[in-house]
Parts: C-alpha cells; structure tokens; sequence
C-alpha cells in the first residue's frame, strides 16, 4: 500500500514538470481519485482492527458472568446457583430480590 502510494506522489510530482495542458490535468485528477482509494482502504483497515480489538467475545462475556454468579454464589451458599440466576435477571429488570444490593456490587467476600 505505501510502496503504491509513493509511487502515485511520484507520478503528480513529475506531471508538474509539464505545461497545463487538458491531458495533464486528466491525469493529475485520475491519480489524486486513485490516492483517495488507497487512503480510504487504509482508514477501513485501520477502523476494523479498532473494532476487533474492542469487541469482545461471546464466550468471555459469558465467562464474566458466569465468574460473577459463581462469586455471588459463594456468599449465599445455600442458594441454587439458578435461583442465583433468576434473582440476577429480576434486578436488572428493576425488582426486588432477597440478596443485598452490596452483594451485588462487590461480590468478592
């Protein structure tokens, strides 16, 4: 990609040498479109592996929860990890649940 573009720099640096003709003029704006390309292929590139890096996967989004729970779960040892579970999902909806909202914010004893 660099070595392309350098070479593209090149060429409209050497039609300066030349008068201000029609021909010359097609050719400066046939190189400039082609640069916009390669600088449009670059930002691509360079967004997607900016969105790959943040994204995260689905199994260690569940792994964090699943770890989350299991914490929770050893405060609360009496509870089945699903009841654990369908409290979890009653709290996010907004309801009342028999484990402390401490708990949940800190789970680690």
């Amino acid at each position: 990609m660099t070595q392309d573009k350098e070479k593209l720099l090149e060429q409209l640096e050497a039609l300066k040498l030349f008068p201000k003709s029609k021909l010359v003029r097609e050719l400066q704006k046939q190189i400039k479109t082609k640069l916009e390309k390669i600088q449009k292929k670059e930002l691509v590139k360079s967004e997607t592996k900016v969105e790959n890096a943040t994204k995260q996967t689905r199994s260690s989004k569940l792994k964090k929860y699943h770890r989350y729970l299991r914490m929770i779960r050893d405060n609360f040892p009496d509870l089945k990890y699903s009841d654990i579970r369908k409290q979890f999902s009653q709290r996010k909806k907004g309801g009342d649940v028999s484990i402390p909202d401490v708990v949940w914010q800190n789970p680690s004893p």
